[in-house]
């Protein structure tokens, strides 16, 4: 009888420690897995077989000693010698003048293995909803009438009424956007640059096809619906672009922000004037603005005055590309950046 007492006390004991153990693991396991790039924008990288976090900071920044920068900013590692490949790390990208050159011995140079270029990942979950600059406005599919209690800004979860333009049936279940245009006219390197702005403002999924009228619910909102909005299809972009850090050269200029603001900053949206064929999303370009000429008031009036390089203001990526334009996500800003500004 004690002999199957003490069976049992050992039997429960090791139940609990197996227990105890294996929650730690699943919890562990858990946190490793629970990051998502579902909310903000930012570049991350799917690990590989044979990769470590020391081997990585020497192909991303040429130095093996910036690994805990990696290890910080990845909560779900818990340890820095064990990572698994397919698993995904927020990874971030050094300005040029931050990265110290890689210098190779002619000597040396045969035996001396250079780091393999390294892709890094953008994230941009929102990517359905940002706005672009075409030649000509997106025919309207129908436009709102009015929300169902009559409020007067329409929000997630309001029914709406909507009237059909006749272009297309809105099919009940399916998805669309609602949307609103307006007239681009800029001054582009001496030139006017026309073109329609589109703005997504909400998402929304059609109820039911009622004989003068549909009915739709708002699922998602990025903006105000208001009366007399828009309706067009709504395409799912992939949330996910291929960086590409050094593409070739091109000479664009920045149109204007997304929101119209005279100064655009970190991660705002904006349009540059070259469009499909000229860029392509995941592209990542400088932002350049003009440095005052100065005259040297000893030099004869003939001189012409002293011309400077170009300051370097920020960093963008392309997020979507149409006919006359992109649209460009503001990754960095040293200065503020204004519209006209240079895209090299």
């Amino acid at each position: 009888m004690l002999a199957q007492k003490i069976k049992f006390a050992f039997l429960s004991l090791f139940i609990l420690v197996f227990a105890f153990c294996y929650k730690g693991l699943a919890q562990e396991k858990n946190q490793y897995n629970s990051y998502e790039s579902d909310k903000d924008p930012e570049f991350f990288y799917t690990i590989q077989k044979g990769d470590t976090l020391s081997a990585l900071s020497e192909k991303f920044y040429s130095s093996e000693w910036d690994w805990p920068g990696l290890w910080e900013m990845n909560d779900q590692i818990k340890n820095p010698h064990w990572i698994y490949p397919g698993k995904k790390i927020r990874v971030f990208l050094k300005k040029k003048s931050e990265i110290e050159p890689i210098i190779v011995k002619p000597e040396k140079s045969k035996s001396k293995n250079l780091p393999d270029k390294i892709t890094a990942s953008f994230s941009f979950p929102k990517i359905d909803y940002v706005g672009f600059i075409r030649n000509k406005a997106q025919k309207s599919l129908g436009t709102v009438i009015k929300e169902e209690d009559n409020h007067l800004m329409m929000t997630v979860d309001d029914i709406i009424y909507i009237k059909p333009s006749g272009k297309s049936r809105l099919i009940p279940g399916r998805l669309y956007h609602i949307f609103t245009t307006e007239q681009v006219k800029e001054k582009i390197n001496d030139k006017i640059f026309k073109g329609v702005k589109h703005i997504i403002k909400a998402r929304i999924k059609i109820l039911e096809h009622k004989k003068t009228y549909v009915k739709a619910l708002i699922t998602n909102a990025y903006g105000t619906v208001s009366k007399n909005d828009m309706v067009m299809r709504y395409y799912k972009r992939k949330p996910t672009l291929k960086v590409e850090e050094q593409p070739g050269p091109i000479d664009a200029k920045i149109i204007c922000s997304e929101n119209n603001s005279l100064m655009i900053h970190d991660y705002s949206i904006a349009f540059i004037n070259k469009g499909r064929g000229k860029v392509k999303p995941g592209q990542i370009y400088t932002v350049l603005k003009k440095n005052k000429t100065a005259e040297n008031s000893l030099w004869p009036s003939n001189k012409k005055p002293i011309k400077f390089d170009e300051l370097e203001s920020g960093k963008l990526i392309v997020l979507r590309t149409e006919d006359i334009a992109s649209t460009v996500m503001i990754l960095s800003s040293q200065y503020a950046i204004y519209k006209n500004n240079i895209v090299r």
